[in-house]
């Protein structure tokens, strides 16, 4: 019966993170026709530099799904708040980059609510509240869709989809709050789990895996003319519906994974199962960019962005080499202590600075950054399996023939 339950909330799950992966992508989508190509590479420097952030509430939403009860709702706005503190203070610094320092200042005031949704969206996990959870998502990605076309009305260019990104957060916010004086759920972890939430080294991790999904469009904010750095910030966007694909099989995997772990059952099923469903998912949008990029670009940009269809298939097939082992990597995660997720923190890293380097020596044209990222995201395959080799937690007994 538990079992059932648990296919159940992890097809929700996997649901809810498709339909508003589907909603993010028709929004950026959108902007592709809307802005022209110097202010879609802007706001696409703002949404790296977002998601590089989200790194604190996905650390939080692993950690608190791993928790037996609470929300972790005072330790994520105080890390929040942090952040927020220490991304304010750079802003006047982010220019180059391709940023305007207000938008970065204004997201710098909205971290401490991002970090407490990832908080509450862990809590929801773990629960079995995957209503709640997907409910968060949808609002959250809906309405910053919805809000864009009015804002432009008021502040033409990125400024507005910017203001509308930010929106979305706080309205998600109230719809996955925790309910008062809830008691732990059937489907959470055992109470061994809470000293193993790790949040600083999922956090490290979280930021890690996004530097090298979302660096290589700072990177050609900061190397690449703004029409080259809008194409290829275009053809990188794209491709990112191949990882959101993989992605929501990972989130739907870590609490199951997770509690798995914690009772000591076999590993092998569930990383297969993962892995499978990845390809499956995944594997056939990335298919589709690598044999037709030319019509995948018209569709979705229409005539604004021609020159990233010649980038399409090689982001496509790095970003699928990067989900694929992305997925790997998340099960080792789950299902390990500090050595699991030094692991992996380790792989996302050094394939990170190989990226980094690679684009600073190499990285002249559009084409040049689109192979080098392609190739140094296929590096993080032998870190997965790295990763996945069982002598690594043998001693502490946390994963079982993996």
């Amino acid at each position: 019966m538990n079992g059932r339950r648990e296919s159940s909330q992890g097809l929700l799950t996997v649901a809810a993170v498709l339909l508003s992966s589907a909603l993010n992508y028709g929004f950026t989508l959108l902007l592709g026709r809307w802005l022209d190509a110097a202010q879609y590479g802007a706001f696409a420097s703002f949404t790296s530099l977002f998601m590089l952030s989200a790194a604190l509430p996905i650390a939080f939403q692993q950690a608190t799904s791993r928790r037996a009860q609470g929300a972790n709702t005072r330790p994520a706005l105080i890390a929040g708040g942090a952040l927020g503190v220490t991304l304010l203070l750079l802003a006047p610094l982010t220019r180059p980059l391709g940023l305007d320092p207000l938008w970065v200042a204004a997201f710098a005031l909205t971290l401490p609510l991002m970090a407490l949704l990832g908080a509450w969206r862990g809590a929801a996990q773990r629960d079995g509240r995957a209503a709640a959870f997907g409910l968060s998502l949808l609002a959250e990605h809906g309405l910053k869709l919805a809000l864009t076309a009015p804002l432009l009305q008021v502040w033409p260019g990125a400024a507005a989809p910017v203001a509308a990104t930010l929106l979305g957060l706080g309205l998600a916010l109230p719809l996955v709050r925790p309910p008062a004086g809830a008691s732990p759920s059937p489907l959470s972890p055992g109470p061994g789990s809470v000293a193993a939430e790790g949040k600083r080294l999922l956090a490290l991790v979280a930021a890690a895996q996004s530097a090298l999904v979302y660096g290589d469009v700072l990177l050609a904010g900061a190397l690449l003319l703004p029409e080259q750095s809008g194409e290829f910030a275009a053809a990188a966007t794209l491709a990112r519906v191949v990882f959101f694909a993989g992605w929501a099989v990972q989130v739907a995997a870590f609490p199951l994974v997770a509690r798995r772990a914690a009772t000591g059952a076999p590993g092998r099923p569930l990383l297969l199962g993962a892995l499978g469903a990845t390809l499956l998912i995944a594997g056939v949008p990335a298919a589709v960019m690598m044999a037709a990029p030319a019509l995948c670009v018209e569709l979705a940009f229409g005539g604004a962005l021609p020159g990233a269809a010649a980038l399409l298939p090689g982001a496509a097939a790095g970003t699928l080499l990067l989900t694929v082992a992305g997925t790997a990597l998340n099960h080792a995660l789950a299902c390990g202590g500090r050595a699991a997720q030094l692991a992996t923190a380790r792989a996302y890293l050094l394939s990170g600075a190989a990226l980094l380097l690679a684009a600073l020596t190499f990285g002249t044209t559009p084409a040049h950054l689109t192979l080098l990222a392609a190739l140094c995201r296929g590096t993080l395959l032998l870190g997965a399996a790295w990763a996945l080799t069982p002598h690594l937690w043998r001693s502490s007994r946390v994963v079982s023939r993996v």
